[in-house]
């Protein structure tokens, strides 16, 4: 005979208000997995359950029947043990992330690496947008030791052969400066390449990034919250990359 009270999580002295609250608990839990089967059946199970426990008459009825049978164990919840069986290597992911977003955080704090007198030695002009009636171009520039990209309408500050300082991240390598002599009267000797956008207008993805990965690693947390954790700061992780990288 099924243990009712096991199935809903409560001791057999449990009250009526106890039995109400663990029903709705497992009724909500349940409730957002209706699609498997299995997790189908179970909430069945835990309605019938509370069918009878909730009603003291039937509830009354049932413990006689119950102090009859022989103890048994409950079948474990498959999705359950899924989670805990994924939730260690769950963990050790988002400590990862963590440590990402730290190294992230470490470079941008860090002085910046200042290479004086790189010169060009590739100018290719590319195409940074991909819409056809909006087209944006760039230009990627590479010297000895850097490589980083200008927008179109400061290419003329950066020619093949010309020589310039390039200041950069020393841990990633993001140029955020160039040092570049001017060649219209008004211009700054310095400016700002294209790129290096996870340190300006995207820089909320690492901050983000290290909540969620941080609530994976807190203490007494659930397995599924561990690798609910990990799963959602995988998926910034990789657009973390992305931006830094190609943007």
């Amino acid at each position: 005979m099924q243990d009712y009270y096991r199935l809903l999580g409560v001791p057999l002295t449990a009250s009526q208000l106890d039995i109400e609250q663990a029903y709705q608990r497992q009724k909500a839990r349940l409730s957002r997995r209706t699609a498997d089967p299995a997790m189908k059946a179970r909430l069945q199970e835990v309605n019938t359950g509370y069918e009878i426990l909730g009603h003291p008459g039937r509830r009354l009825a049932y413990n006689v029947l119950l102090a009859q049978e022989p103890a048994h164990e409950l079948p474990a919840d498959p999705t359950e043990v899924m989670m805990s069986r994924y939730a260690p290597a769950a963990r050790w992911l988002n400590g990862a992330l963590v440590a990402f977003c730290l190294l992230l955080a470490l470079d941008w704090v860090l002085p910046l690496r200042e290479y004086a007198g790189e010169v060009v030695l590739v100018r290719q002009i590319v195409s940074v947008s991909s819409s056809a009636s909006d087209p944006q171009m760039a230009y990627d520039v590479t010297t000895p030791r850097t490589a980083f990209r200008v927008p179109s309408r400061l290419g003329h500050r950066v020619r093949k052969g010309q020589r310039l300082t390039v200041a950069q991240t020393p841990l990633l390598g993001v140029a955020r400066r160039i040092v570049a002599p001017p060649t219209t009267p008004g211009e700054l000797p310095f400016f700002k390449p294209s790129g290096g956008n996870i340190y300006g207008a995207f820089s909320f993805l690492p901050l983000v990034l290290l909540v969620v990965a941080g609530l994976g690693l807190l203490p007494r947390r659930t397995p599924e919250m561990r690798v609910n954790t990990a799963v959602v700061g995988l998926l910034l992780a990789i657009v973390t990359l992305v931006v830094l990288v190609w943007f």
